[in-house]
């Protein structure tokens, strides 16, 4: 792959990151990893590929950060449907242990680490509270680049047999 189409990789992995940031039920990053195998022609290429979706994707995550953060008043509590079966009971409750740490300002880190790693809560949803929390931005998005970044190397590497 030459220089030119490696760049051009690269710009579409960052901003399909912002895209998918923004519009997550859309663009599915994780689906995006996959295709990457397709698009280029290393390993080396592919990490580089992840790190340009990561940082996309944190780009994505601050804007909804800091929209939370300044129209905090304005997000209200909603009601939720029951859980289908005992499953998902318990991991809702798990959901709602780890959002109930959003209000810690460190402990919080946690909650948006396993978000962003295993999408248990939704980062999307995650990421509206911890902006009207106290989180601090720059652990909230040290967070969101760890979980992200690890979680679509382990795609690649699962999907591409890279090693």
């Amino acid at each position: 792959m030459g220089n030119f189409a490696l760049l051009g990789v690269l710009g579409a992995a960052f901003a399909f990151g912002i895209g998918s940031a923004l519009l997550p039920v859309l663009l599915n990053a994780e689906a995006y990893v996959v295709a990457l195998g397709a698009l280029v022609d290393t390993r080396l290429d592919l990490v580089f590929a992840i790190l340009a979706l990561s940082i996309g994707t944190l780009v994505g995550k601050v804007f909804v950060f800091e929209l939370a953060r300044k129209g905090s008043s304005k997000i209200r509590s909603v009601d939720r449907k029951p859980s289908r079966n005992a499953f998902f009971a318990k991991v809702r409750q798990f959901s709602d242990w780890l959002l109930s740490l959003l209000d810690r300002r460190y402990e919080g880190a946690l909650t948006v680490l396993v978000s962003s790693s295993f999408g248990i809560p939704p980062l999307a949803v995650v990421t509206v509270m911890a902006g009207a929390s106290n989180q601090p931005r720059w652990l909230f998005l040290l967070m969101v680049f760890i979980g992200r970044t690890a979680q679509f190397l382990a795609i690649a590497f699962l999907v591409h047999k890279a090693t």
